[in-house]
């Protein structure tokens, strides 16, 4: 599990009394594990990434995935669906 200390979004950011945002904790995967989880070919979600419509983050560890992107890619190509 990947923690990340800066916040991402404007809703994660620090209130107006000047408190600190908590650290976001993330799980990322990798792109044969977005595969299984989707339940598609790993070379659709290459594709997804070259594409830029799906972020990707290169790591020292290779290519990963955040899951909570990967959730809102799924969501949105199941609501597109008829």
């Amino acid at each position: 599990m990947t923690c990340r200390t800066k916040p991402r979004h404007a809703a994660d950011r620090a209130d107006k009394t000047g408190t600190t945002a908590a650290p976001i904790c993330r799980r990322l995967f990798t792109i044969e594990q977005a595969a299984d989880v989707r339940g598609v070919p790993a070379h659709e979600i290459r594709q997804l990434i070259m594409n830029r419509a799906l972020p990707a983050y290169r790591l020292a560890g290779g290519i990963r995935i955040d899951e909570v992107e990967l959730a809102e890619l799924l969501s949105t190509r199941q609501s597109n669906q008829p």
